[in-house]
């Protein structure tokens, strides 16, 4: 199969590598580091030189995201939090704040952007208060680097004091709808790199969260390690940043977290202390008790990982109704307190720990990892790409994409059986569940081997980067013998729209997950009557909610998508029938 690209640019027209590191530098010399409250308490002049006095002392730090989209409600939110875990003897060491999408932007962009349910800030001194608040560390993530507001977010952040930042994964995997401004985006994302690697010495951090990017997409771990190489390299070797990864979130199985965790670090060049490891969201679900039990497995594994191979990563306390609404503050002091114990218990493990048999698993995630990371620098190099110029590689490995990237040089045995040709050295956890997911409700629905949607065309997608339930949807509508058409993540309402008409279809299936279901809903509705196609059949499932008229907290819009006639059953047992039920009243319809 040759291989494509889907270039959103001309790579070679991007200023050349001196002149954007000349500029990041520029940049940098206007940055003075703030001193937020956590590091006027704790004596130290960023988050990494507190980290590595942890590290030295074997304390496992603590770590909590936020949701909340007021300034106001979360500064209320970290007083509370941090003075009901002190008064209970208890602590949290840093707090991960979710900028909201449209901060991702510019400011003369923003009117075009879909509000959702992270925060916005105005002025650069609102990027100041919640660092101000409690002595517990501010991280930011989502919308800095790597967005197209790389680096204004990058400088205000540094100004207010909080030197670990992110998400460099977005470049490859977030897409904002409706601005297709991708040579801006990657000089502006070089250029944020470059100015946070101008004061590597003083501690900042530029976080990746492989779980949340490009990375989540592949299905073999070696390769997921080769992908960390390929980031790395960028980062620290052609910009001059230092970087540590963050992941979790698809890792279900406990000593694959500890065997993951021991390969990034045996690959750390200046052993950049990590940010955190974040919770496993896949086995979250509505039972309560058993998130409880989810919470208490990852994160004994990840204590007695940073116990025996210590990091700088936190422990991410999950709250268990993180499945099912936006946490609230009593919730996450819950979830504290449930790792507390884990963190008292974990010693007693490191005994009886087969540390010999993971330090080889991690070895072997890397020489396979190098391999990938060697055929995909290498076939960068014969494409007549630079592989010294970081912009040019970022822009072609995103129109690549993960799936060819493994097709065309994966480590794994070529299988024509296989996903993506290739069958993994080491299967992601997310690939096991989609699977197992899969194969479970497939064999729950009947009548599939009658292939009941034989000729029907369904067009699907998601609105964000989780493609976890459209993955599980997909191979469903397959077996049924549906044509699928899978516009992937992060699709606009256009190109939904533009492809039901090319296919002739009359059902839409959109996943989403990021709290703008009834935003989404809403635009998606009005270009269906724009358009006179009325007659499709419009199904949303995963995560529906939204901030609905400035409220600070997500609500549950599925009565209200319901009301604009939308189907949000959210059951995917149902999906084959009531697509078939309606494709037969349509054709009695035109008879």
């Amino acid at each position: 199969m040759e291989l494509k690209i889907n270039r959103r640019f001309n790579e070679k027209d991007l200023p050349d590598m001196k002149t954007l590191i000349a500029e990041g530098q520029k940049i940098a010399k206007t940055v003075n580091i703030g001193e937020s409250l956590f590091m006027k308490t704790y004596n130290v002049k960023s988050e990494a030189e507190y980290k590595r006095k942890m590290m030295e002392a074997g304390q496992i730090m603590k770590h909590s995201h936020i949701g909340w989209n007021s300034v106001s409600t979360t500064a209320d939110g970290f007083r509370k939090i941090y003075d009901k875990l002190s008064a209970a003897g208890s602590y949290v060491d840093r707090f991960g704040v979710c900028l909201d999408g449209s901060m991702g932007v510019p400011q003369e962009y923003r009117d075009r952007i879909q509000v959702g349910t992270g925060q916005v800030y105005s002025t650069p001194d609102e990027w100041k208060i919640l660092s101000q608040q409690v002595p517990v560390q501010v991280h930011m993530g989502d919308h800095m680097i790597g967005s197209l507001n790389s680096v204004e977010n990058c400088v205000n952040a540094l100004n207010a004091g909080i030197t670990t930042i992110g998400n460099i994964s977005h470049y490859y995997s977030y897409e904002y709808p409706g601005l297709d401004l991708e040579s801006e985006r990657t000089i502006t994302t070089c250029e944020a790199i470059v100015v946070m690697g101008c004061f590597r010495e003083q501690g900042t951090i530029i976080h990746s969260n492989l779980d949340d990017g490009m990375g989540s997409q592949f299905h073999d771990l070696a390769n997921l390690a080769g992908w960390a190489r390929l980031e790395r390299y960028i980062v620290e070797e052609l910009l001059g940043g230092g970087m540590n990864f963050c992941f979790g979130n698809l890792f279900s199985d406990p000593i694959l977290r500890i065997i993951y965790s021991k390969a990034m670090w045996d690959i750390n060049t200046y052993k950049t202390p990590g940010s955190m490891i974040y919770g496993n969201t896949i086995d979250f679900g509505t039972n309560i008790p058993r998130n409880y039990g989810a919470l208490s497995s990852f994160t004994m594994a990840d204590i007695i990982g940073q116990l025996k191979y210590p990091t700088g990563h936190a422990v991410t306390a999950i709250p268990v109704t993180e499945a099912i609404r936006v946490p609230s503050a009593d919730e996450i002091i819950d979830s504290h307190h449930t790792v507390d114990i884990m963190i008292e218990k974990a010693r007693y493990y490191m005994n009886f720990i087969d540390f010999g048999r993971i330090e080889e698993e991690a070895r072997l995630l890397n020489a396979c990892g190098n391999v990938f990371f060697e055929r995909v620098l290498n076939g960068l190099d014969d494409l007549g790409v630079d592989i010294t110029h970081a912009g040019q590689i970022m822009g072609v490995l995103k129109g690549i994409g993960s799936e060819q990237l493994e097709r065309h040089f994966g480590i794994g045995k070529r299988d024509t059986l296989a996903m993506r040709g290739r069958t993994p050295v080491c299967p992601t956890n997310i690939i096991q569940t989609i699977s197992a997911t899969q194969d479970n409700l497939i064999g729950r629905i009947n009548g599939l081997d009658t292939k009941p949607l034989e000729g029907i065309n369904v067009v699907l997608g998601a609105t964000d980067i989780h493609v976890f339930g459209k993955e599980v949807i997909k191979k469903i509508l397959l077996v049924a013998g549906a044509n699928v058409y899978d516009l992937g993540d992060a699709t606009p309402v256009e190109e939904f729209a533009d492809t039901l008409i090319e296919t002739g279809s009359n059902f839409l299936v959109v996943s989403t997950y990021n709290g703008m279901a009834y935003s989404f809903a809403k635009a998606m509705k009005a270009k269906l009557y724009e358009l006179h196609l009325m007659d499709v059949k419009f199904f949303m499932g995963g995560r529906l909610n939204e901030a609905i008229d400035g409220a600070n907290l997500p609500e549950d819009v599925s009565e209200q998508l319901s009301e604009m006639g939308i189907n949000v059953d959210n059951d995917a047992e149902m999906i084959v029938k009531t697509i078939k039920t309606y494709w037969e009243s349509l054709q009695k319809q035109r008879v």
